[in-house]
Parts: C-alpha cells; structure tokens; sequence
C-alpha cells in the first residue's frame, strides 16, 4: 500500500514540474499563453546552447587526432543531439531503405577533406531535394546527429532540413 502511495506522488510532482517545459515547444497556441515567460526564456536559452557546431564534431571525431575509445567517448556525448552548419553539396542520393525512405545528401564542409569525398550525410524529409539540389550548392543545415562513420575519413549522420544558400560556380 505504501508503494501506491509513493507512486502517486511521484506522478503528482512530475505533473506540476514538467508542463512548462513541454508547453514552450508546444503546437497548441492556448498552452503557450500559460506557461511563465521566465520557463520560457530558460528553455529557449537551453535550446540554443545544445545546438552543437558540425565542424567541431567533425574534428572531435577525427581517428588521425584522437583514440578511438576518445571517439567513441565523444560521439556518445554528442549522439541525438541537434547540430548545425553549411557545406558544399557532394552528391543527392535517391531514397534508399537504409534512409528509411528518405532522400540523403552527401555535403563536404570545411572541417576536413576525407578521402571519400564528404563528411556530413543529411537525411531529410525534404520531397523538393532530389530536384532542387545539384553539385556544388551551398546550402546551410541542421539536424539531429544519429550516426558516425570512420571509414576513408569520418562522416556524420544528421536528420533534419536544409536551406540552399547559393550556387557555387
């Protein structure tokens, strides 16, 4: 009887502390309004510091620079959490089973020059990616990091979106 009791007031505490936090991102517009302006500014502010710099996930998961148990230690940190940056657009790949049916981009940014060409693949939910890209447009991304590869110089999986920038010529 005890255990129901404290369960309940478990349920009770995680009720009231974490609304706030989940109504900042919220789509509903009337929860917005409720929650305080001062748990919103805090969330926001937590957001924008948890937005990595793709370079320097690049470099920090450089085989040539670091152990590979330092790697893995790092990528670990940094696995599921939201990057950003810009590149140069290598390749637009076709919708593939291992993308789970979405376009994947292949992007070289100036981190470093791997043998294989890239070191960022983007998949994206973008339909208009497969027409609107081509090699050697500039584009700016963000995403969330889900996977890494070290093989012919190290490339990271980001799923997100894209903005195209310009055209290089």
């Amino acid at each position: 009887m005890k255990w129901i009791k404290r369960s309940w007031a478990i349920v009770a505490v995680t009720i009231l502390l974490v609304p706030p936090f989940f109504v900042v991102g919220s789509s509903h517009s009337g929860l917005k309004e409720k929650a305080s302006s001062g748990f919103q500014s805090l969330a926001f502010a937590a957001e924008e510091a948890e937005i990595l710099n793709i370079d320097e996930v690049i470099k920090n998961t450089d085989p040539t620079t670091a152990t590979k148990a330092q790697v893995k230690e790092y990528f670990n940190k940094v696995k599921g959490k939201t990057a950003k940056g810009e590149g140069t657009v290598v390749d637009v790949l076709p919708p593939g089973i291992a993308s789970r049916g979405m376009p994947r981009i292949t992007i070289l940014t100036a981190a470093s020059k791997p043998q294989k060409g890239y070191n960022v693949v983007l998949i994206t939910a973008q339909p208009e990616a497969e027409s609107e890209l081509q090699i050697n447009d500039r584009i700016a991304f963000e995403g969330k990091i889900e996977r890494m590869s070290s093989f012919k110089g190290t490339s990271v999986d980001i799923a997100g979106t894209y903005k195209k920038i310009a055209r290089q010529k």
